[in-house]
């Protein structure tokens, strides 16, 4: 892991930066966030049912739109000039930055107290709040200023309190039965603790000098491309639930919100998977020349089927396991009311397998700076939801929703296949298909012929066995350009 993230000489040379420690640190803060996020969800789901989780997935959906909408790719591009400027341009860079999203938030909270009279009663005080303190609650940009900073490890601190406040307080508003309302202003809540703590932090380690409303805009204008494109994401993975809003009941919508929930973590695990991936794809690429990598693309193409095979065999397999125990994981994780979940997890599951190759393939788009693929495939995502939400909700609500998500799913997807056929080659042979299928097969096997009451243990169990079986084969078929790092260190 040391190799593939390249530490620079850092332990050797003043203001070299540590990136394994860089990372450790982001990690733990973000597995924090994630695990506060799920427990709360969980326990809205047990104690306050379905109809009152729809509508608080529904305000942190909201919610998640809007803080995009306020970090409009500023967080990527603020990272990215850190890292090349020297330590005395860091409090005039931090300024900008401070400046370019105090716009953006006054922004994205006017025009979401412009919706609210739209948005159902119980979560309009939460996103009320949200929306006037917007620049606070968006303050998530800090990591890459504690890591140039020399404290990576202070990336944890504001998500603990962001912990604390979101468990704490929602088993506190369910303890107490407080007026459903309370629980989506706890997360707002917390949200803005995370932003409070970090922003102190890091005026410990920078001062804060607002800039003039010209640099704050050309910051913005900057981070433009970037932002569209995750813009357009955002909206994409809660299209489904938007939409549903609209056409259903909302406990129809906590139904829906509890199965896809799953895919939410699916989409954050591949994420944190396959980023490791880019470094090992751009050593194939190398340096470009007039736009085009100088060695050619087979090294790409071979290194992109190499991660690609074991991992996709691995998920699908996967796919299959949670299929077969999606009944007793809604059941367990959200209780006995949530029977029209387990269809959309099942959905969802599948999505998480798109959602995986499409992240693989944009990787090795990376290097060979063709980013731009990423706001078509977004794009075109969004409509194909948008249009089969508006065909299939009405026909079935639940399922319909879903499949309209894994019909967007598979859009970016093409979109993103094609763009990397074109660049590069095919990512795939014909040779790789019985590797991919055969670990699904296995797995669909042991849930259909073996025992119902042995599945929670043999269908996983049989899922594991084929996917390390396919990563052994894989490892022991001789490459025509081997990876420069080993598959483990790789994949780690």
């Amino acid at each position: 892991m040391i190799r593939l993230v390249n530490r620079l000489s850092g332990r050797g040379r003043a203001g070299g930066l540590r990136y394994g420690a860089n990372l450790l640190g982001q990690a733990a803060g973000r597995g924090v966030y994630l695990a506060a996020g799920l427990a709360a969800f969980v326990m809205v789901g047990h104690m306050a049912g379905p109809a009152a989780l729809g509508r608080y997935g529904l305000a942190l959906a909201i919610l998640a739109v809007a803080l995009i909408a306020a970090d409009f790719g500023t967080t990527l591009t603020f990272g990215a000039r850190l890292g090349a400027i020297e330590p005395e341009m860091r409090a005039a860079e931090f300024g900008r930055m401070l400046s370019a999203r105090l716009v953006l938030g006054l922004g994205t909270g006017a025009a979401l107290l412009c919706i609210l009279p739209m948005l159902p009663d119980a979560i309009q005080p939460a996103l009320a709040l949200a929306a006037l303190l917007m620049p606070l609650a968006a303050a998530r940009f800090l990591d890459a200023l504690f890591q140039v900073c020399g404290r990576p490890g202070w990336s944890v601190w504001p998500a603990l309190a962001n912990a604390v406040i979101l468990i704490g307080g929602t088993a506190l508003a369910l303890r107490l039965q407080l007026p459903e309302a309370a629980l989506s202003l706890v997360a707002v809540g917390a949200g803005i603790a995370y932003g409070a703590v970090g922003l102190a932090l890091a005026l410990r380690l920078v001062p804060a000098r607002l800039a003039p409303l010209p640099q704050a805009l050309a910051t913005i204008r900057a981070a433009a491309g970037v932002g569209v494109a995750n813009a357009l994401g955002s909206l994409n993975g809660r299209i489904s639930l938007m939409m549903l809003a609209a056409f259903a009941g909302a406990a129809e919508l906590g139904q829906f919100t509890a199965g896809f929930r799953f895919f939410e973590l699916g989409a954050a695990v591949a994420i944190t998977l396959c980023a490791p991936l880019v470094p090992v794809f751009g050593r194939a690429v190398g340096p470009l020349v007039d736009g085009r990598p100088r060695t050619g693309t087979a090294a790409l193409r071979t290194r992109v089927r190499t991660a690609l095979v074991p991992i996709l065999a691995a998920s699908c397999a996967g796919a299959v396991a949670a299929c077969a125990l999606a009944e007793p994981l809604v059941r367990l994780a959200f209780g006995p009311d949530f029977p029209g979940a387990v269809p959309v997890l099942r959905i969802a599951t599948g999505m998480s397998v798109l959602l995986i190759a499409a992240t693989i393939l944009f990787a090795g788009l990376v290097p060979l700076g063709r980013t731009g693929f990423a706001v078509r495939g977004s794009a075109a995502a969004c409509a194909t939801n948008l249009i089969a939400c508006t065909l299939l909700i009405p026909w079935n609500s639940l399922l319909g929703a879903a499949l309209a998500a894994l019909l967007a799913e598979a859009a970016m997807l093409l979109v993103l296949a094609h763009a990397f056929w074109r660049q590069a080659g095919p990512p795939l042979a014909l040779a790789d298909i019985p590797i991919l299928a055969a670990p699904g097969l296995l797995t669909a096997l042991a849930w259909a012929a073996g025992p119902a009451a042995l599945a929670p243990g043999t269908v996983p169990a049989v899922a594991a066995v084929s996917a390390a079986l396919v990563g052994w084969l894989c490892l022991r078929r001789p490459p025509t350009d081997p990876l420069p790092l080993p598959l483990p260190e790789a994949s780690s």
